[in-house]
């Protein structure tokens, strides 16, 4: 991953990764992302019938909720899969009139400028290649005391970062590389939200865990919902199958059978156009 704004493009940032977890994260995933997507649309406290920009908006998690109460929605991600889950679920939510949905990059927003309430990353924009220029584009869709909102992972180890470790010992040609995660600091988010313009920046800890029953239940939902992970199996082919079973084996020894904590919570960074 990058460590700065601008540097060497993270493959998160790329369509391939979202594209192959899509349906399972729809199915699987999307009940733990509601939970900091309504607590960013919480925070927000945004009026009755607001117009909102969601950034790499993935399967509208956080669209879908707004526009449930109310909001006017136009909605970005760079993932034809994720695009596709987003337009069946706001179909059969009645709430697709409601949210106008592209395909496109974050970084270049195809909105107009100064005409929106709030502009929401969740989980996104920390993956961008130049986060400075995503936060530019929120920014400039928001009118003047607009509200902003992007978040990013508590950073945690455990047992994705043991799965990882181990995997790179075996395969040290993986295209995942170790290295500090993007927005990974308070200090970080509100440096960034503060050095393209907005003001009364503030970041907020928001403590929801991502838990696993067991050992084997956390591997089952790495393999299907986790795009790192994914990416790796895809890339990798045969290499990854013929390997797996031993990191799979190590990484058990090495956390035990479970429950597991996988992540432990987010930060959401707000600012004010």
């Amino acid at each position: 991953m990058s460590d700065g704004p601008i540097g060497q493009p993270s493959p998160l940032a790329t369509p391939e990764p979202w594209d192959l977890v899509a349906a399972d994260y729809t199915a699987e995933a999307l009940p733990f992302f509601e939970l900091f997507a309504r607590e960013a649309l919480r925070l927000a406290a945004l009026p009755e019938g607001a117009r909102i920009v969601d950034v790499a908006a993935g399967p509208g998690t956080l669209s879908l909720l707004a526009a449930a109460a109310g909001a006017r929605v136009s909605a970005i991600d760079i993932s034809e899969g994720m695009v596709a889950a987003f337009r069946t679920r706001a179909e059969a939510a009645g709430l697709a009139e409601a949210i106008d949905i592209h395909l496109g990059d974050g970084q270049k927003l195809p909105f107009e400028s100064s005409a929106y309430d709030g502009a929401f990353s969740m989980f996104g924009l920390m993956f961008f290649p130049d986060r400075i220029a995503g936060l530019r584009e929120m920014r400039r869709v928001l009118r003047p005391g607009g509200l902003a909102v992007v978040s990013s992972w508590v950073p945690f180890e455990g047992p994705f970062g043991e799965l990882l470790r181990t995997a790179r010992e075996m395969i040290p040609s993986l295209p995942f590389g170790g290295g500090r995660p993007p927005l990974a600091d308070p200090d970080e988010v509100r440096s960034e939200l503060t050095a393209v313009g907005f003001g009364d920046v503030r970041v907020e800890t928001v403590d929801h865990q991502l838990t696993a029953p067991s050992f084997d239940a956390f591997w089952d939902m790495m393999e299907r919902t986790n795009a790192p992970l994914v990416l790796l199996r895809h890339r990798l082919g045969q290499r990854w199958a013929d390997a797996a079973p031993t990191i799979r084996s190590r990484v058990r020894a090495t956390l035990g059978d479970g429950p597991l904590v996988v992540g432990r919570g987010a930060y959401l960074g707000i600012g004010v156009a």
